[in-house]
């Protein structure tokens, strides 16, 4: 009975996280057509740059609560109230520290987002948006205890939910205040709004479902603590590595280009990254039930899971590359009107960056399930670090591409290969699986490219109708030939799984 729960909260997990991730995007595909045609391409791009500072702002949330996750999946599996009471606390506790610190570093960091714009729009009026931005984002991050914990819990369903009908609600709010106000304070308070709002639910919903949380009772072992605080400075120094990869990018370009190229780059990364996102919430919707699973058990059973995973994976990582790379220039004229497009050459580094970070998705996930947070942050650091330098050296050469091509760098030279070693050495397996893995994964999609490419090609040229064919064709051959794939190489992923 309780087998058949789990299976039910898994399914709800997946649909409703796909459907509100789904929902999301296109809130997000409208809101920047709209700020674009009521206002202008220059606050995509500060937007963007907004999005980038305070995303470096919350490392360490995020690496807390990924610590945090971790911490709660034995005692729910085992339906200890009392230590997760205990544990929800500790970590609230954190958190509360957590939010001093950075609403005055985030007040500091006014001046430098005031520096690096670069575009016909003034200085006060990006002090006062860009603080209005990041106190929204701090006072959200401040209760992602209960996001996390409810989460944690197998109903990420719930949050999803919440999150995607609150937005929906407030892009209605955010268009009326852009066409007859046309103030981008006035969109930023908005959104602050809009998430005091989600907080506030989510706070009613953990008081009514999980009420012995908020009881009175013992702390945390001194132990106990002690993994803890090891376990969220790992991944808060894992999470500032990562930062340093992919949210400082748009600065560069702000300053080396202009804020103006932020927006245009913008329009390609906002795709990548609702693709990545969609992806990102299979994963997340599945996590606790890994997280419980591998608590619980050992050996095989984990190595079983990983493959079929890593599998889904590849499968993912292909399909969204050859959509990507075919339809993209095509939906960004459609979605935007007459803006500026990248050139090819620069698609493609989009391209390899993408997947050099989505391939590892099912490994990161298992590697975050198992709570190997050590050692990571080492080489993630090292990445980070490697991209500032190669991002301002390359930029000042290339430019735009020149930046691009220093993620491409750091990345390939450390984490790609190095979070797969680690999750191998805990399942007690071959580095050459991953290496098999990889080489399988990029033949399937160079094949599934090239016969993609000729299906496409077939087409006659036209306007949205064209595009619409395009996409069906696209979306429609290279999933049937990864079908293909997968039974073609089902026997020889077993025969090359080395013990």
């Amino acid at each position: 009975m309780q087998q058949d729960s789990g299976k039910r909260l898994l399914q709800w997990n997946i649909i409703v996280s796909m459907l509100s991730q789904v929902l999301s995007l296109v809130i997000n595909l409208i809101s920047k057509r709209v700020i674009c045609l009521y206002l202008n391409v220059e606050y995509l791009g500060l937007q963007s740059l907004y999005s980038n500072f305070c995303d470096v702002l919350s490392f360490a949330y995020f690496g807390a609560g990924t610590a945090m996750l971790f911490s709660f999946y034995g005692p729910l599996a085992r339906g200890d109230k009392e230590r997760l009471a205990a544990i929800y606390r500790h970590y609230d506790g954190i958190y509360k520290k957590m939010t001093c610190v950075v609403l005055g570093i985030g007040s500091i960091s006014t001046i430098f987002a005031v520096f690096s714009v670069n575009a016909s729009i003034s200085d006060l009026e990006v002090a006062v948006t860009y603080l209005t931005f990041m106190l929204s984002v701090v006072l959200y991050n401040r209760q992602m205890v209960r996001n996390y914990f409810i989460q944690a819990d197998q109903r990420r369903y719930f949050v999803a939910a919440v999150t995607g009908g609150v937005d929906a609600s407030a892009l209605i709010i955010e268009i009326l205040l852009l066409k007859y106000f046309k103030s981008y304070e006035a969109f930023v308070v908005c959104i602050l709004v809009k998430n005091i709002l989600i907080n506030w639910i989510f706070g009613k919903y953990l008081k009514i479902r999980y009420g012995y949380l908020f009881k009175r009772g013992s702390g945390l072992e001194k132990e106990e603590a002690d993994t803890i605080k090891s376990n969220v400075s790992d991944m808060v120094m894992y999470r500032f590595g990562k930062v340093l990869i992919s949210n400082t990018d748009n600065i560069f370009i702000s300053r080396f280009i202009s804020t103006a190229m932020v927006g245009i780059y913008s329009n390609y990364q906002f795709i990548i990254a609702g693709i990545t996102s969609l992806i990102a919430a299979f994963y997340e919707a599945i996590t606790a039930r890994v997280g419980q699973m591998l608590s619980m058990s050992e050996g095989e059973n984990q190595y079983q899971g990983f493959q079929f995973y890593s599998f889904i994976n590849s499968w993912m990582a292909g399909a969204t590359i050859v959509c990507f790379y075919y339809l993209v220039q095509d939906f960004i004229r459609i979605w935007m009107g007459s803006v500026d497009l990248l050139s090819r050459e620069v698609i493609i580094v989009i391209i390899v960056n993408y997947y050099l970070e989505i391939c590892r998705s099912a490994t990161k996930m298992y590697r975050e399930s198992a709570g190997l947070f050590k050692n990571i942050k080492r080489m993630i650091l090292i990445k980070g670090g490697l991209n500032i330098v190669l991002s301002f050296v390359l930029g000042k050469i290339w430019g735009l591409w020149g930046i691009l091509i220093a993620t491409t760098i750091a990345s390939a030279a450390t984490l790609f290969w190095y979070e797969p070693l680690i999750v191998f050495r805990y399942l007690k397996k071959s580095f050459m699986n991953e290496i098999y893995y990889q080489f399988i994964t990029l033949l399937q999609m160079a094949a599934s490219l090239l016969v993609t490419g000729l299906a496409v090609g077939a087409l006659p040229e036209g306007g949205v109708l064209h595009f619409l064919l395009k996409a069906a064709v696209c979306g429609v051959v290279c999933n049937l030939c990864y079908l293909v794939f997968y039974f073609i190489f089902k026997q020889s992923m077993k025969k090359y799984s080395k013990p």
